[in-house]
This record gives C-alpha cells, sequence and structure tokens, in this order.
C-alpha cells in the first residue's frame, strides 16, 4: 500500500486560471513588487521600475497578481524593468505582484473549503473533472493547475 502524507509544511492560495499557470511553491519566491505603469506599454507586460528582473526572473516563473487574484507564467524577460507574460493581468492601474521559480514545485495536493467542482491538470497532465466536492475537503491528487472553466468550488488551497 502506498503512503500518503498527511502533514503538509507549506500552503498557498490558488488561484484558478485558464492560461496554463501552474500552482507555485510558496517556497519558490523570486520576486514581488507593484506595477507602475498605469497602463501598461503594451498588453501581456509587466512594467516596474524597481523590478531586478534580469538576475532573479526566467521564462517560466509564475506570477500572481495579488490584487485581482490573477495569474499569469512569464514568456519572457525583455529588461531588468520589464516582462512579458501569457496573460494580459496588468492591464490598467498599478497592481502589487509575486513572483514564483517553478523549478521546485512537484505539484501540490489541494484543500477545498468550499465545495463544489474542481477542474484540474494533474502533475503527469490528465485533465480530471472532480464534482460534488463537499466543503473542507482534501483532494489528495497532484495538481499542477485549477481551471477557472467548470470549477465552482472556492477557498482552495495547494498543500506541500
Amino acid at each position: 500500500m502506498a503512503y500518503q502524507k498527511l502533514q503538509t509544511q507549506r500552503a498557498i492560495t490558488v488561484i484558478p486560471n485558464d492560461n496554463d499557470t501552474v500552482i507555485p511553491s510558496p517556497g519558490d519566491k523570486i520576486a514581488e513588487g507593484t506595477s507602475d505603469a498605469a497602463v501598461p506599454s503594451a498588453a501581456n507586460i509587466l512594467d516596474d521600475a524597481n523590478g531586478r528582473f534580469l538576475l532573479n526572473v526566467q521564462p517560466g516563473a509564475v506570477i500572481y497578481n495579488t490584487t485581482d487574484s490573477t495569474t499569469a507564467t512569464v514568456t519572457g524577460v525583455i529588461s531588468d524593468t520589464k516582462l512579458t507574460v501569457n496573460a494580459n493581468i496588468f492591464a490598467a492601474g498599478t497592481k502589487k505582484y509575486v513572483i514564483y521559480s517553478t523549478r521546485g514545485s512537484e505539484g501540490p495536493v489541494l484543500y477545498v473549503g468550499t465545495g463544489g467542482t474542481v477542474v484540474m491538470v494533474t502533475i503527469g497532465g490528465d485533465l480530471v473533472t472532480l464534482v460534488n466536492i463537499p466543503d473542507a475537503s482534501f483532494l489528495p491528487i497532484m495538481t499542477s493547475q485549477v481551471v477557472a472553466t467548470g470549477t465552482t468550488a472556492s477557498n482552495i488551497l495547494g498543500l506541500w
């Protein structure tokens, strides 16, 4: 019989998304700040005059826009102060953000605070829909993404 780990060390709020952004491990935080363009220079761009992106950020990193609870994946590093991302999550106004590397993320199991349907991608790449998940449930499936379309459950945490 396989061993099921029931104790966790780290947790992160999971933001369901439809743009293939993986769930980052909270221990992989590499940068944080505030976008400084009231209107960014172009769509799918993160501008931050204090970014220091060249030293820390690589394509594939995950950005959590903590102002709007949206996510994106870094697709390119233009300069020390500008990144390209796969979703237009910095469209207008200043937004607080956190950037995570995904190198150490093996995929968390999930805790669902408010039940419903959870559409997820497993770390093996399988798209799975779980229905009628009750409140306060643990889902012992290593997950790379919670898909927004079709997910009705909320208050989801990724646990490591």
